[in-house]
């Protein structure tokens, strides 16, 4: 796994019993408490076959509204180019395993991407999570 995805979730996974079971239960009300995640970008923790899966989607065309990602862009909260892989998210759906690539994550070892082909559909992000952490 890359180092990245282990230090981007360690703070929920790796820190007290307490907020790992928080960030099990609701990821959303976890990751508020240190980063700001639109309204419009869906975020769940699954339990499948004995394997615990993150999946965030980040919507192709954001909908507007406060709280959402298009507010928060045209607020200068968030630029149209991502601020941790500096790209546009047309440059990213066009070349998604490269671009991860470059920062040491794999896909889909490391994370499953998909992207859905409707023009107002999502780009689905999952990680297993499982294996970050000790039970």
């Amino acid at each position: 796994m890359a180092f990245q995805l282990q230090d981007f979730f360690a703070p929920w996974l790796n820190s007290t019993p307490e907020r790992r079971a928080l960030f099990l239960s609701d990821p959303r009300r976890a990751m508020e408490e240190i980063v700001g995640v639109p309204e419009d970008i869906p975020v769940r923790v699954e339990h499948l076959s004995g394997q615990v899966w993150f999946q965030a989607s980040i919507p192709k065309l954001p909908m507007e509204g406060e709280g959402s990602l298009l507010a928060m862009r045209q607020s200068n909260e968030r630029i149209n180019r991502c601020p941790v892989l500096r790209v546009s998210g047309r440059e990213f759906i066009e070349n998604h395993v490269q671009i991860l690539a470059e920062y040491g994550i794999k896909v889909p070892e490391d994370v499953i991407v998909r992207i859905d082909d409707r023009p107002d559909g999502y780009l689905h992000f999952r990680v297993r999570l499982d294996t970050l952490y000790q039970a």
